[in-house]
C-alpha cells in the first residue's frame, strides 16, 4: 500500500485541479449564464451552444477564452457574449482586443496602458500581456483606417505580407467578428425589442396595404409606405450583419433550415405575428438590458422550451458540447502529462519504483481523460476523430500515449512513461495553438466528408504517424541519456532497442496500409489512385523511411546506436509529412494551414538534427558505456 501512496496523491491532485477548473466555468451571479450558454444556434455549418460561440469568438479576438471583469477577475466568455449580444454599450468598454504590434499602436495613436511591473521586471520579462489590450471604444474612431490598411495588405499574397500587414488583417477580422456579433440577436436601434415586435405586428397590415397599393399604381398612405420601406431596410442590414442563425425551421436534422433573428419581420409580414422563439429572444434581450435577472432566466427557460418543442435533440446536443467545454479534457490531460513527466524525472533521481508507478497511473488517468475528450468530439460532430489539423494533433498524441503505455507495461523501464508524458503534452500544446483560429469542430474540407474513409484510412495512417513519432521520441531520450548520463547499460540498451524495433514495425504496417487505403479513397473520389500530391508524398516518405530503418537493421548495417539515430530522423520525416505538406498551402489533402508555424517546425527539425549529431560522437565520449 505504501508503494501506491505517491500514485494516489498524484491522481488526487489532478482530480482536484479538474474539479476546481470545472467550477470556474459557471459564473456565480443571479443571471443564469450557464443555462443561457446552452442555447443552440447555427454557425459554421453546425449546431452549437452559445457557450462555444463565446469561447471561439473571444479566442479569435484576444487569444484567450476568458476576460477580466470590472473587478479584474477572470470571467467566462459567455458573460462577455451576453453583454455584446444585448448590451453592446457595456461590451464596448471591455479591453478584449490584443494589439502587440507597435506599428499598429503608433498608427492608431493608442494610449499607453498603465503598467504595474517594475522596471527590472519589464527589462527581464517585458511589459506583460495586459499592456496590449484595448476596448472597442478605443478602436472605434480608427475603424476606417484599419479597414483601409487591411484592404491594402489583402491585395498581397500571404508570403509577401509584412509583420504589420498580417497583424492589421487579423485586427480587421477581429473587429468584423465583434461588430457582427453585436448585431446578431437585435439591431440595437430601439430600446425594447419586445415592444418593437408588438408595434410591427400592429403596423404590418397597414404597411403591407400601403406597399401593395403603391405597386399597383393606386392611391396609398405615403407615410405608412415610407415607414415600411424604412423598416425593411433596417431589417435587411440586420440580416446581413448577423453572425449566426438563431431560429430553426421545421425541417429534419441536417436539412433543417435555420434563419437569423431578422427573420422575425418576415414572420410578422407572412403570418401576422412573430414566432414564440423570436418573442422569447426579445424578452430575453429586454430583461438583460433592464438588469432583471429573474425575467432573463425565465426568458431563457421559455426559449429552450420553444426550441425543445421543435426538436428535443437541439438542447440535448448543445448541452453535451457545453459539458465538453466545461470539463476541458485536453487542457486537464495536458496538465496531467506535465505532472507525470515530473514524476518520471524524480524516479530517475530517487524512489524509482514508487515514482515510476505514480507516473504510470497518472498517464493512465490522463489517457482516460484524453479518450473521453475524443469520444465527446466524435459525438458532437458525428464524424470520426480526425477531420482537421487540430484533431490530428489530438489523435496523434493519443495514439502515441496508448502505445507508450503498452511499452511501459511490458518493459517497465520508465522510458514508456517519459515518452507518453512528453508526446501527450507536446501534441496537446500544438493543438492548443492550432485552436486559436476558432471553431475546431468545423469541417474544413469537403473532401474529408466521408465517414467510412475517415474511420479507416485517416485513423490507420494517423496511428502510423503516432508510432513513427513515438519511435523517434524513444531514440531521442536514449541518445540524450546515453551521451549525457551513465544510466544506460548494455542490458537496458538492448531493451530500448527492442522497443524501438517493435514500434517501427507497427509504424511500418499502419502507415503502409493507411497509404494504400488512401489511394483507394482517391481513386473513388478523383478517379486516380496516386497523384503525387504533397500529402500523398509525405505519407509515402514515412513508409519508405520506416522500411529503410527495418532493412538496415535486418541487413546488419546499423545496430542500436544507428537505429536510434534513424528513428530520430524519422521525426523529421514525420513532422514534414504531418505539418510541412500543409504549410505548402497546395494539394487536395492540405486541410489546415499555419503560415506562422514554419519557425516552430524549423526549430523542431533543428533540434532533431542536433541530437543526431550528438549521437554521432565516438562511443568513448559517451558517459554510458554500451
Amino acid at each position: 500500500m505504501k508503494k501506491r501512496i505517491p500514485a494516489i496523491v498524484a491522481i488526487a491532485i489532478l482530480l482536484m485541479y479538474f474539479v476546481m477548473n470545472f467550477m470556474k466555468q459557471s459564473p456565480k451571479t443571479e443571471i443564469d449564464y450557464t443555462e443561457f450558454g446552452k442555447t443552440p444556434v447555427h454557425l459554421n455549418g453546425r449546431i452549437q451552444p452559445l457557450d462555444s460561440v463565446a469561447r471561439n469568438a473571444l479566442l479569435s479576438i484576444q487569444y484567450k477564452r476568458t476576460f477580466k471583469n470590472d473587478e479584474g477577475k477572470k470571467t467566462p466568455a459567455i458573460v462577455w457574449l451576453a453583454e455584446l449580444l444585448t448590451r453592446p454599450d457595456l461590451a464596448h468598454q471591455r479591453p478584449v482586443f490584443k494589439i502587440q504590434d507597435e506599428d499598429i499602436r503608433s498608427l492608431l495613436k493608442l494610449p499607453e496602458k498603465p503598467n504595474n511591473r517594475s522596471e527590472l521586471i519589464i527589462a527581464l520579462l517585458g511589459k506583460g500581456s495586459e499592456h496590449f489590450y484595448y476596448s472597442f471604444s478605443e478602436l472605434a474612431p480608427f475603424i476606417k483606417t484599419i479597414s483601409e490598411q487591411a484592404n491594402k495588405a489583402g491585395e498581397l499574397e500571404s508570403q509577401q505580407r509584412s509583420r504589420f500587414q498580417k497583424a492589421i488583417i487579423q485586427l480587421a477580422r477581429s473587429l468584423s467578428t465583434y461588430m457582427s456579433l453585436s448585431q446578431t440577436i437585435h439591431h440595437g436601434q430601439v430600446a425594447s425589442f419586445d415592444q418593437e415586435l408588438s408595434e410591427l405586428e400592429a403596423f404590418a397590415p397597414i404597411g403591407i396595404e400601403a406597399v401593395s397599393k403603391q405597386q399597383r399604381g393606386g392611391a396609398y398612405d405615403e407615410e405608412a409606405f415610407n415607414q415600411m420601406m424604412s423598416v425593411g431596410m433596417l431589417y435587411q442590414r440586420f440580416e446581413q450583419s448577423a453572425h449566426f442563425f438563431t431560429i430553426p425551421g421545421s425541417g429534419q436534422n441536417r436539412e433543417r433550415e435555420w434563419q437569423k433573428a431578422s427573420y422575425a419581420l418576415s414572420q410578422i409580414l407572412q403570418q401576422g405575428k412573430a414566432s414564440e422563439i423570436a418573442r422569447s429572444y426579445a424578452t430575453l434581450v429586454d430583461a438583460y438590458r433592464d438588469n432583471d435577472a429573474s425575467a432573463f432566466n425565465q426568458s431563457v427557460k421559455a426559449l429552450h422550451a420553444d426550441l425543445d418543442a421543435i426538436d428535443p435533440e437541439l438542447i440535448k446536443k448543445a448541452g453535451v458540447e457545453q459539458i465538453f467545454n466545461f470539463i476541458e479534457p485536453f487542457y486537464i490531460a495536458a496538465a496531467g502529462y506535465v505532472m507525470a513527466f515530473l514524476a518520471v524525472l524524480i524516479s530517475w533521481i530517487r524512489w524509482p519504483d514508487k515514482m515510476n508507478q505514480a507516473s504510470l497511473w497518472l498517464i493512465l488517468t490522463c489517457a482516460i481523460i484524453h479518450t473521453v475528450g475524443i469520444a465527446l468530439r466524435i459525438y458532437i460532430i458525428g464524424y470520426a476523430p480526425v477531420i482537421n489539423l487540430y484533431s490530428s494533433a489530438i489523435f496523434v498524441g493519443w495514439g502515441a500515449v496508448l502505445l507508450a503505455i503498452g511499452l511501459e507495461l511490458i518493459f517497465k523501464n520508465g522510458i514508456g512513461n517519459a515518452c507518453a508524458s512528453i508526446i501527450g503534452f507536446s501534441t496537446l500544446l500544438v493543438a492548443h495553438h492550432l485552436s486559436a483560429d476558432g471553431d475546431t469542430l468545423e469541417m474544413l474540407r469537403a473532401v474529408l466528408d466521408n465517414n467510412f474513409w475517415l474511420a479507416t484510412h485517416v485513423i490507420i495512417i494517423t496511428l502510423g504517424y503516432s508510432a513513427t513519432f513515438l519511435a523517434g521520441a524513444i531514440g531521442f531520450i536514449f541518445i540524450l541519456m546515453s551521451v549525457l548520463t551513465d544510466r544506460i547499460d548494455k542490458r537496458s540498451a538492448r531493451s530500448i532497442g527492442t522497443m524501438v524495433y517493435g514500434i517501427i514495425c507497427f509504424a511500418m504496417l499502419f502507415s503502409f496500409v493507411g497509404t494504400i487505403l488512401g489511394g483507394i479513397w482517391a481513386d473513388q473520389s478523383w478517379g486516380r489512385f496516386w497523384g503525387w500530391d504533397p500529402k500523398e508524398n509525405g505519407a509515402l516518405l514515412i513508409v519508405i523511411w520506416n522500411a529503410i530503418i527495418l532493412h538496415c537493421r535486418w541487413g546488419g548495417f546499423v545496430r542500436t546506436r544507428g537505429t536510434m539515430m534513424m528513428a530520430v530522423f524519422g521525426n523529421v520525416v514525420f513532422s514534414w509529412s504531418w505539418f510541412g505538406t500543409n504549410m505548402l498551402g497546395i494539394g487536395l489533402h492540405a486541410y489546415g494551414f499555419m503560415d506562422q508555424a514554419f519557425k516552430y517546425l524549423a526549430a523542431f527539425v533543428g533540434l532533431q538534427l542536433l541530437v543526431i549529431a550528438l549521437a554521432a560522437l565516438p562511443p568513448k565520449n559517451w558517459k554510458s558505456k554500451i
